[in-house]
């Protein structure tokens, strides 16, 4: 069909040759500066503006030469112009008939009005005709274009004029103006005045395409300040922002106001399980969702990964109320999302901070928001207000964090030791490596005061080495002291997804001249199933290197036991929380013997902790345990009582070989019970 209309309008062209001015001069300088003005146009920035005088060039070639030459230069423009934008085929044909055709049927209206009305350049007419001729080839180019698109995609020609050219219509018509200035300075100066024109337009062009370019970055940065790239909503600057409009507007109305911090539950499952892609599909339709159910008089900002920041319509201090208003919405984030076919729910937390009751700043108010919404989250309540005792746990933290810095470069992190027992004979097997830290105020700190917030920093890496230095130090100084033994130490999930672990790992081993399989990592199941195939490749590396592995705690966490079948590990740990408790909930007491058949099935050594007194002890021999360790043998030591103790515990085996042999006498007649 392209071809067809092409044909037919170079027919018409040639068939019009002789009616036509076809003056090399003029052409050649008209067709260069509709190329270059169409080649520099900044039409590719601007959706609604195209900066070109292409249009022009071609309706003034089409007053002063006629229809052929203004459909030659329409054509060599388009085609100069896809060597740009390289358009799809069928879209350049389609083009290249309108650019013949407009021009065609745009003269022959010119002309033929010029003839009928019998006017010359020197009437008024004779412009105003010049405009009707661009308004006409503009509405038939507009036509040809826009309605193959409209045949393209099946929508409506109609709907498509409303919405596209009323943006556009003040450019064309300005650049309708211009013609009419070209056409003039065209009739009276000849070539030279077109050729001074086309060039005074070719720069203008540039300087004002430059200029809306530098605007339209102005804006972009400006919009890029205070707008979340993602959701389009608005970022921390703009929160703030709006924060001292609402504090100004509240200390001259006294009316208070709130802030809302909302952070979303079970989010990270979907980007660890799913990928990133489909959590920033969520994030952007909650987005969408939370300003439709906030309303225009609201805001709802964005302040990084699954938080984001509510300023509710409701300006109250009334608990009641913004409790209700918290609990709307929370609800509205825990309706389901429907992202590429996939029903995925969320939950949320939010915390709730008054102006002026809490805080009299914007950065106040969104950082003790911050703190309640750690408070609902923490007390699984779903809302929280504002309350001095979450901002007093914050502040503790915050000041642990940043004594941490100092404490591992000042000496004040030390570790203890508690003693491994084999069970078979009661000989020392080795030692679990246990973080203690000195503190100058506040004393001995055990690691569940401390290390669950370092594990959400970096430092936890510090820590980590430092703890891996000292403990594989140590048991080398053991075992030139004589005592064959181990010694195990834990990793955070952190830790495990640090590709360098195991080369940092292996420098300390070589340094301290310690064999690999004196050391032994634990880790957790949760640890694992935060990145899987990452975690398990470093895993693969370390047990490479010859070091033993340990799943810590295990029974607490989710993993299957496909994946634990795949894992590198040598040894389960049996949580304590089943071992206190085994000889008095038969529950418990399953798990510990099942869990003890699994390992051994597994080809895996078994270790309980917890064990407190003698008949635990006797009953995880009886079930065949490996190893055992708790405060019936030792507490956490630190080094010098750790190898007091050793020295000690040797010295009474020797001494009293007795003492062994009534413990397996106490286990075989708990075995022949058993039996």
């Amino acid at each position: 069909m392209h071809w067809l209309v092409l044909a037919t309008g170079g027919i018409v062209i040639v068939l019009t040759a002789g009616s036509d001015r076809w003056s090399v001069g003029p052409l050649v300088v008209i067709a260069i500066l509709t190329v270059i003005s169409d080649l520099t146009s900044v039409g590719e920035a601007f959706p609604n503006l195209k900066l070109s005088g292409s249009f022009l060039g071609i309706m003034l070639a089409a007053v002063l030469l006629g229809g052929g030459p203004a459909a030659a230069v329409g054509v060599l423009s388009i085609l100069v112009g896809w060597l740009r934008w390289r358009e799809a085929p069928h879209l350049l044909r389609n083009n290249l008939a309108s650019f013949v055709w407009f021009p065609l049927i745009g003269s022959a209206f010119f002309h033929a009005a010029l003839s009928l009305a019998h006017i010359g350049p020197d009437a008024v007419a004779y412009y105003l005709l010049v405009f009707a001729a661009f308004v006409l080839a503009m509405a038939l180019n507009f036509v040809m274009v826009a309605g193959y698109q409209c045949y393209l995609d099946r929508s409506s020609l109609i709907l498509k004029a409303r919405v596209t050219l009323p943006p556009i219509l003040a450019a064309e018509l300005f650049s309708a103006l211009l013609t009419l200035v070209a056409v003039y300075v065209g009739v009276r100066l000849g070539t030279f005045g077109i050729a001074l024109f086309g060039l005074v337009l070719v720069v203008f062009q540039y300087l004002l395409g430059q200029l809306l370019v530098s605007k339209r970055r102005s804006e972009r940065l400006e919009r890029m300040a205070t707008t979340d790239e993602l959701t389009g909503l608005a970022n921390r600057g703009r929160l703030h922002e709006r924060l001292r409009e609402q504090i100004k507007a509240a200390e001259s109305d006294g009316k208070p106001f709130v802030v809302m911090l909302l952070d979303l539950d079970r989010f990270k499952e979907i980007n660890d399980t799913l990928g990133h892609h489909y959590g920033d599909l969520l994030l952007k339709e909650l987005g969408v969702r939370l300003a439709a159910h906030v309303g225009p008089s609201g805001l709802v900002a964005r302040l990084g990964g699954d938080e984001f920041a509510v300023l509710p319509e409701v300006r109250t201090a009334d608990p009641r109320t913004l409790e209700k208003v918290a609990a709307q919405l929370v609800d509205c984030v825990q309706q389901p999302f429907v992202v590429d076919e996939l029903s995925l729910d969320v939950g949320a937390s939010v915390g709730i901070a008054r102006y002026p009751f809490d805080g009299a700043s914007a950065e106040v108010l969104v950082r003790l928001a911050d703190v309640a919404m750690y408070g609902a989250k923490t007390a699984q309540s779903g809302y929280e207000l504002y309350a001095a005792e979450h901002d007093h746990h914050s502040i503790h933290k915050l000041s642990l964090l940043s004594d941490m810095r100092r404490a591992l470069g000042a000496g004040e992190i030390n570790v203890h030791y508690q003693p491994k027992l084999q069970l078979s004979d009661l000989g020392v097997r080795g030692a679990e490596a246990l973080v203690r830290w000195e503190h100058p105020k506040l004393g001995p700190l055990a690691p569940g005061a401390f290390v669950s917030a370092v594990e959400q920093t970096r430092l936890i890496s510090s820590l980590t080495r430092h703890v891996l230095e000292t403990s594989i130090s140590q048991c080398a100084e053991w075992r030139r002291a004589g005592h064959d033994l181990s010694v195990a130490v834990n990793l955070s999930a952190r830790d495990l997804l640090d590709r360098g672990l195991p080369h940092d790992i292996e420098g300390i081993l070589s340094d301290c001249d310690l064999p690999p399989e004196a050391l032994e990592l634990e880790i957790t199941e949760r640890m694992i199933m935060s990145d899987p195939e990452r975690a398990i490749a470093i895993l693969a590396h370390l047990s490479g290197l010859g070091i033993h592995l340990s799943i810590d705690d295990f029974g607490t966490g989710y993993s299957s036991l496909a994946r634990l079948k795949g894992l590198p590990i040598n040894e389960l740990k049996i949580d304590q929380s089943f071992v206190t408790s085994m000889l008095q909930d038969e529950s418990d007491l399953i798990i510990v013997r099942s869990t003890i058949n699994l390992g051994h099935d597994l080809g895996l050594e078994v270790i309980a902790e917890g064990v407190e007194d003698k008949p635990t002890l006797e009953r995880l021999a009886v079930f065949g345990c490996d190893l055992a360790q708790g405060y019936y043998f030792s507490r956490p030591l630190p080094p010098d009582a750790f190898a007091d103790w050793l020295s000690q515990f040797a010295a009474e085996s020797a001494q009293a070989p007795s003492v062994l042999n009534r413990y397996r006498s106490s286990v075989a007649a708990l075995s022949r019970k058993a039996m």
